[in-house]
C-alpha cells in the first residue's frame, strides 16, 4: 500500500512537470518562427533527453522524501522573490514593487541562506539514508537536508532551514529592489533582457488586457457603424438624421389620422 501510495505521488509530479516542460519548450520555439509540426518533434525529443538522466538518478534508489524535500528548499529560495512580483505599485518606501535585478539577487540571497545554514549546522556532505552512500559533499550538499539519521523530517534543523530561507529570500529581494531604483530609476523597471522571448513590446502584451481588449472592440464596432453608413451614401449625422425621421414618422401619421 505504501509503495501505491509513493508512486502515486511521484507520478503526480512528474506529469505535471513534464506538461510545463512541454508548453515552455513549445512557446519559446514557436518565437523563432518554427512550424507546429517542428514545434511538437522537437519538444518531444527534448522531453526524451530530459527523461534519460531521470531514469539514471532513479536507479540509484535515492529516499523519495529526500528528493521532495530538496525540490521543496530550492523553491523556497525562490517563492517570495516571485510572489512579490505581484505587487505592481510601490505600496511603504521599505516595500517597493520588485524589480528583475531585485528578485533575482534575492534569489541568490535565498541560496545564500542554506548555505549559511549548512556551514553553522556543521553539515558537509550528505549520505544517502537507503545505501549508506555519500551523496554529495561541500556546502551545497546541505539541500539534501540530511540532519536525521531516522528521517528526513526529523529535528529542528530543518524546520527551521525552511523558515528562514523564504524570509531572507523575500527581505532581500526588497532591499536589493529599493537600491536598484534608487540607483537606476526609472530604468530599473524595465527588462533586464530585452529578447523577443522574453521580453513582450506594450502592443503585443496589450492583447492578453481584457479590459483593453473590450475598449478596443467597442472602437471597432463604432468604425463598423460609421463605414456602414458611409456605404449607403449617408454620412454619419444624415444617417442618425434619417433614424430620428422614421422614428417620427409613425407620430406624424397618427396626428394626421
Amino acid at each position: 500500500m505504501v509503495l501505491i501510495i509513493v508512486t502515486a505521488l511521484a507520478a503526480s509530479s512528474v506529469d505535471t512537470l513534464q506538461n510545463g516542460i512541454a508548453c515552455i519548450f513549445s512557446s519559446d520555439l514557436l518565437g523563432f518562427g518554427l512550424s507546429d509540426r517542428a514545434c511538437t518533434w522537437i519538444t518531444r525529443v527534448l522531453l526524451l533527453a530530459i527523461n534519460i538522466p531521470a531514469v539514471i538518478m532513479s536507479s540509484k534508489r535515492f529516499d523519495v522524501i529526500g528528493l521532495f524535500l530538496v525540490a521543496d528548499l530550492v523553491c523556497a529560495t525562490a517563492v517570495l522573490p516571485v510572489f512579490l512580483g505581484l505587487i505592481l505599485e510601490d505600496v511603504h518606501f521599505l516595500i517597493p514593487a520588485p524589480t528583475e535585478l531585485g528578485a533575482f539577487l534575492g534569489v541568490i540571497s535565498g541560496i545564500c541562506t542554506v548555505l549559511v545554514n549548512g556551514v553553522i549546522n556543521g553539515h558537509d556532505e550528505a549520505v544517502n539514508a537507503i545505501t549508506g552512500e555519500v551523496i554529495a559533499t561541500g556546502p551545497f550538499s546541505y539541500f539534501w537536508l540530511t540532519n536525521g539519521a531516522e528521517c528526513a523530517l526529523c529535528g529542528t534543523k530543518t524546520m527551521v532551514s525552511f523558515i528562514v530561507t523564504p524570509l531572507i529570500a523575500g527581505f532581500f529581494t526588497l532591499l536589493f529592489s529599493r537600491i536598484d531604483i534608487l540607483v537606476r530609476g526609472e530604468r530599473a523597471r524595465e527588462p533586464l533582457i530585452k529578447h523577443e522571448l522574453f521580453y513582450k513590446p506594450k502592443d503585443t502584451a496589450a492583447r492578453y488586457n481584457l479590459a483593453e481588449n473590450k475598449g478596443e472592440e467597442e472602437i471597432v464596432e463604432g468604425s463598423i457603424e460609421e463605414v456602414d453608413a458611409e456605404e449607403a451614401g449617408l454620412p454619419e449625422k444624415d444617417a442618425e438624421a434619417g433614424e430620428t425621421l422614421k422614428e417620427e414618422a409613425p407620430a406624424n401619421e397618427e396626428v394626421v389620422a
